[in-house]
């Protein structure tokens, strides 16, 4: 199929390359946002939808964070507890957590402080899915935090998920977690415009000499998906498909809409 429609690379993928990353009016703010909170080693609130971007997000920023002075750890367990997130956090810098658990929350302070104050690195610690996180989780946001009698912070702290997770921390026993939060980043969708120049963008990545998607195609693939880059890149690598199983250079109408019948 690359060879048909002269493409040096598979368009569309979740594995495009950090520096690649289409930047939309909502990436570029959420980008702005991370960088800040990271820059002042802040509690962050990132949310959006399915979909929305939220990992690629996390991905650029990653990826413009200097080793020399960062240390950095993701964390994706739509399950995790607190001492699932100490002993996670302490074996990812090659600590055996101790056996009680304020045992291992003083190893976790330690190592903490240890890092910033004597290494001169900052840590940044992403959780992801927080949206289903159970109370106690969350609850344990603040003690994460909680350093020096809560006079300082050496680490920034990234909370992602999706919206709810907005309303999981309004209730009334969450309120401390919701006013420590310094920083929101609330990802959206693409505009239609947006969506045209996503699409385009993808295949200039992959050198394509020509235009593949008509008008057409892509105001129907912006009607379906509402500017959801997950959706789109699932109806244009399908209606990719669809076009050169019929021997169409061209992705016109029919093909999107017979993609979406199919899903």
């Amino acid at each position: 199929m690359l060879d048909f429609f002269e493409m040096k690379g598979v368009p569309f993928t979740r594995e495009i390359a950090p520096d690649d990353l289409f930047a939309s009016s909502s990436h570029k703010e959420a980008a702005a946002r991370l960088e800040y909170a990271v820059q002042n080693r802040q509690f962050c609130l990132l949310t959006g939808e399915a979909g929305m971007g939220k990992s690629t997000a996390i991905r650029s920023l990653v990826h413009h964070l200097d080793p020399i002075h960062y240390h950095y750890l993701y964390i994706c367990d739509s399950s995790l507890t607190p001492k699932l997130f100490y002993r996670e956090v302490l074996q990812n810098f090659g600590i055996q957590p101790a056996f009680r658990s304020n045992d291992v929350k003083r190893q976790y302070q330690s190592l903490m402080l240890d890092i910033y104050e004597n290494e001169k690195k900052q840590i940044v610690i992403v959780l992801d899915e927080a949206h289903h996180f159970s109370d106690s989780m969350l609850q344990e946001l603040r003690f994460i935090l909680n350093f020096r009698e809560d006079s300082m912070s050496p680490l920034t702290l990234i909370v992602a998920g999706q919206p709810s997770l907005r309303n999981l921390l309004k209730v009334k026993h969450l309120e401390a977690i919701d006013q420590r939060i310094q920083m929101r980043c609330q990802m959206s969708s693409l505009t239609e415009r947006e969506t045209a120049d996503y699409i385009g963008h993808h295949l200039r990545v992959v050198e394509t000499p020509h235009e593949i998607f008509s008008e057409e195609a892509i105001q129907a693939i912006y009607n379906f998906s509402q500017g959801v880059p997950r959706k789109v890149n699932t109806l244009c690598s399908q209606s990719l498909l669809d076009a050169f199983i019929q021997g169409n250079k061209v992705v016109g109408e029919s093909h999107i809409h017979r993609v979406i019948n199919e899903l």
